[in-house]
C-alpha cells in the first residue's frame, strides 16, 4: 500500500528521512512525500488534489484559517473514531489545549510549536552597551532599535526588520495585538469585527513611528520594491533585531549560505502594554496534519499519523521545529535545533529560556471571513504606513470594511 503525504517543508529539511525511517520500518505501507510550496498557489494545487481524490492521504495545513475553511468545504476526516479505536491519548501526548475542536470533533493533530521571539546580533548588542531584554515592552524595543540603528545610504545598519523574507503586515499585527487581547483578537462578542480597539491602532503607530519617523526599521514600500529579506539582512549584519522566531534557526545554522561568526541572542516578543498577560502571542502550535476525507486508505494513514506527530518528526527538529509532542526530550530537541558547537553561532542560556518558556499559547476559535479581513489589513495598513492615510484612518477604513463582510451572509 502507498499513502501520499502532502506538506509545504522542503523535503531536504527533514520530511524525506522522516518517509525514509518509515518506510523501512514498514514495508506493508509506504509512504510517498509531496511538497507544496506554502503560498496561495501552492494551497491552491493541494486544495485540487484534495478535490481529485486519490493523490492524496494525509497533508498538513500552515493556517488555522486555512484548515477551517478546508474542514467547512469537506476535505477534512473527523479523528475520533481513530482516536478511540486506538486509545490514543491526546491530553498525555499534547496537553488539554493543543486541539481546538470544531462541532465538537478533531480534525487534526498539530506536529510543531512554532515559537515567536525576537533574534538579536549579539556583537551589536555588546557594542551598544544594550543587555539582551528578559521581558520587554514595544517602547524598550523601539528605543533598542534606535541604538542600533547605524550609518546611512548602503552602509545603513537597520535597528529592526519583521519577518523572515519580505514584510507582511496582518501576520505581525495578529501576533502583536494578541498579547493583550488574547485569542480572537479580530472579533467581538457582537460578530462585528475589533479594529477600533485602541491596540490595533498602537501597533501601526510603533510600526510607523519605526519606519518614518525613526528610520530605524525598513519602509515597507522600500523593502517590497528591492524584495528586502529579513533574513538575508540579519546574517549580513545589515539589520541587528529582527522579529520571527523558529523558522529563521535553520538559516542562522547554515554558515555555508550564510557565512557569519556572530552569536544570536534571543528575547521574548515584545508586549503592547507592561499588563499584557498573553505572552505566547504569537507562539502557537502548528503544522497542523490531517487526513483527507476521500482517501482510500485511513486506517494506514492514522497509523503513519500517530507516528509522524509523536516520534515521528524527529528529522525536522533541526531545520528548527520544534515538537508539539510533550514526551520529546527538550535538551536533544536544543540539541538538534542549535547543532554541535551550538555556542558559536547561539547564545544557548537565552535560546532555552525564550524557545522553551511556560508561557500560555492563543488559539483562535473565530475565522469568519478572515481571508477576505486579512487582504483588508494589508491594503489599508500599508497605505497607513507609507504614509497615504493616517494610522486612525487606517483602523477605520478597516472596521469599516470588515464589518461589511462580516455582515454578508
Amino acid at each position: 500500500m502507498k499513502l501520499k503525504f502532502w506538506g509545504g517543508v522542503p523535503e531536504e529539511a527533514g520530511p524525506k528521512q522522516a518517509v525514509d525511517n518509515w518506510n523501512q520500518a514498514n514495508p506493508d505501507i509506504q509512504v510517498e512525500y509531496v511538497r507544496f510550496v506554502n503560498d496561495e498557489s501552492g494551497n491552491t494545487k493541494l486544495e485540487t488534489a484534495l478535490l481529485a481524490g486519490g493523490q492524496v492521504d494525509l497533508f498538513i495545513n500552515y493556517r488555522m484559517d486555512k484548515l477551517s475553511k478546508r474542514i467547512d468545504a469537506g476535505m477534512v476526516e473527523p479523528l475520533d473514531p481513530f482516536i478511540q479505536k486506538t486509545n490514543f491519548n491526546m491530553e498525555d501526548n499534547f496537553g488539554k489545549d493543543a486541539i481546538h475542536k470544531f462541532k465538537d470533533k478533531t480534525y487534526y493533530i498539530p506536529a510543531i510549536i512554532l515559537n515567536d521571539f525576537v533574534s538579536l546580533n549579539k556583537t551589536f548588542l555588546d557594542e551598544a552597551k544594550l543587555p539582551i531584554p528578559t521581558s520587554w515592552t514595544w517602547d524598550q524595543y523601539t528605543e533598542y532599535a534606535q541604538k542600533l540603528t547605524k550609518g546611512e545610504g548602503a552602509n545603513k545598519r537597520w535597528g529592526s526588520y519583521t519577518d523572515l523574507l519580505q514584510p507582511k503586515i496582518y501576520e505581525f499585527l495578529d501576533k502583536a495585538v494578541k498579547t493583550e487581547l488574547g485569542a480572537d483578537a479580530f472579533y467581538k462578542a457582537d460578530g462585528t469585527s475589533n479594529f477600533d480597539h485602541p491596540a490595533m491602532k498602537k501597533y501601526f503607530d510603533i510600526m510607523f513611528n519605526l519606519e518614518q519617523k525613526l528610520k530605524a526599521q525598513p519602509p515597507i514600500a522600500e523593502a517590497k520594491t528591492s524584495k528586502m529579506e529579513g533574513i538575508q539582512l540579519y546574517l549580513t549584519n545589515k539589520v541587528a533585531m529582527h522579529w520571527i522566531g523558529t523558522a529563521s534557526l535553520r538559516n542562522i545554522k547554515n554558515t555555508k549560505d550564510y557565512p557569519h561568526d556572530f552569536i544570536t541572542a534571543f528575547a521574548p516578543p515584545p508586549k503592547l502594554s507592561e499588563n499584557s498577560k498573553f505572552l505566547g502571542g504569537g507562539t502557537g502550535y502548528l503544522d497542523f496534519t490531517t487526513i483527507n476525507s476521500r482517501s482510500q486508505n485511513k486506517d494506514a494513514a492514522w497509523k503513519f499519523m500517530q507516528w509522524y506527530v509523536t516520534s515521528g518528526n524527529e528529522p525536522l527538529i533541526a531545520g528548527g521545529r520544534v515538537p508539539a509532542w510533550k514526551k520529546a526530550d527538550k535538551d536533544k530537541v536544543a540539541k538538534l535545533i542549535l547543532g554541535d558547537n551550538p555556542e558559536k553561532l547561539f547564545d544557548v542560556e537565552s535560546f532555552k529560556r525564550v524557545v522553551f518558556a511556560d508561557v500560555p499559547y492563543v488559539k483562535d476559535t473565530k475565522f469568519d471571513k478572515l481571508a477576505e479581513m486579512q487582504k483588508i489589513v494589508e491594503e489599508e495598513g500599508e497605505r497607513a504606513l507609507i504614509g497615504e492615510q493616517t494610522t486612525e484612518q487606517a483602523v477605520k477604513a478597516m472596521k469599516l470594511r470588515s464589518d461589511k463582510v462580516l455582515s454578508e451572509k
